[in-house]
């Protein structure tokens, strides 16, 4: 049943693209220099850990247009985060689902509300034919994004993707085409005061009071568009490596709200904290920056623990480590090399019935490596 839902899925997009593609008409125009530029809007509605990699592109093109008014484009879970950063002098925020599953009614408003703000030029950092349709219909004269498959045939200027490139690189190259120098820095993230207060609290009690910390987040892989728990190193396997991490740390289990019973089952049986659900997003970086390391899967925790520059361990199977693990910060990867991973490619993942990928990578080995990695850092 669910391979027709996806085959019929499929079916619906492609006649919706196709139809798109034919109302809207393939259009190009080359980009006026940055001081012609007066207003932008960014459009980066989810995905926590995809914000995170984009930092450094937001912060190309903010230093390239230093006199434009930006603003971003996003959906409720971004927004705390978004609000108090630096690149963006306006965040509009609204329902993720206004693009996940669309109602005419609630696109023709912000349509409306877009095309109010005469933007001139609009930077999409989403890979889906939505977005680029969804621009274009708002009339604004210039709209830069990807060009995946054919899937950005609406914008104005088409940006090819970078072969085998990491996340952060691959969005820099729309900070590039629009004319930034230079190579992608560190990821960045501001908590705001709110953020600092919390994460304050926090700190004042167990397990910051204590011993060493490690940070321990199984879950991750899911967003507003898609589920993707496939990416999860088994829950078994994170009980017996927490189990023989307490001997020396203690431990702090983060999530989000959908993760809370798992990770009640992980921190009752090991006897960690646990947070989940409990800490904004910007208050779990800055616990991050005081945690002896991070311990989790391929997901929005992992990225902010790249970005706290907090020595990182991330299990990988599905998706590629080359193309979406920790940045710029000490990282161990554990993966295992098998002939189908990983497998995960244009937003999606093939049936599997094994995970083998992240199975097979034992509890006893991940946390030999992890105590040889943590050493070479304090060595």
């Amino acid at each position: 049943m669910a391979k027709r839902k996806n085959i019929f899925k499929r079916a619906y997009r492609a006649v919706a693209r196709a139809a798109a593609r034919v109302i809207l008409q393939p259009r190009a125009a080359p980009l006026p220099p940055p001081e012609a530029i007066r207003k932008i809007v960014i459009v980066k509605m989810w995905a926590i850990g995809e914000y995170v990699m984009a930092t450094p592109a937001f912060a190309a093109l903010r230093e390239l247009y230093r006199d434009a008014h930006l603003t971003l484009l996003t959906g409720v879970a971004l927004s705390p985060l978004a609000s108090s950063a630096p690149f963006f002098d306006d965040v509009l925020t609204v329902p993720e689902g206004i693009f996940v599953r669309p109602r005419p009614g609630k696109l023709r408003r912000l349509r409306r509300r877009l095309a109010e703000e005469s933007f001139d030029l609009a930077v999409v950092f989403h890979h889906a034919w939505e977005f680029s349709a969804f621009v274009a219909w708002t009339k604004i004269p210039h709209c830069l994004g990807f060009d995946r498959n054919g899937d950005g045939f609406a914008h104005t200027v088409k940006v090819p993707l970078p072969p085998e490139a990491h996340q952060v690189e691959e969005y820099f190259e729309l900070a590039r085409a629009c004319g930034a120098a230079g190579e992608p820095g560190p990821l960045l993230v501001t908590p705001g005061a709110e953020a600092q207060a919390e994460a304050a609290h926090f700190l004042t009690q167990p397990p910051f009071d204590g011993r060493p910390v490690i940070v321990v987040a199984p879950g991750g892989g899911i967003n507003p568009k898609t589920r993707m728990e496939i990416k999860r190193w088994p829950e078994e396997h994170y009980r017996e490596l927490c189990t023989r991490l307490k001997a020396d740390f203690d431990l702090l289990v983060v999530g989000g709200p959908s993760e809370g019973e798992a990770n009640a089952r992980l921190a009752a049986a090991v006897g960690a904290w646990d947070l989940t659900g409990k800490t904004s997003l910007g208050a779990l970086y800055l616990l991050l920056q005081r945690a002896a390391a991070f311990v989790g899967n391929d997901s929005a925790p992992m990225h902010l623990a790249a970005a706290a520059g907090v020595p990182t361990v991330a299990f990988f199977g599905p998706t590629d480590p080359k193309l979406n693990g920790p940045w710029k910060t000490p990282a161990l990867v554990l993966s295992r090399e098998i002939e189908c991973a990983p497998c995960y490619k244009d937003g999606y993942f093939p049936r599997c019935d094994h995970r083998r990928c992240l199975a097979e990578i034992a509890p006893a080995e991940a946390a030999t490596r992890l105590y040889d990695f943590l050493d070479s850092q304090t060595g």
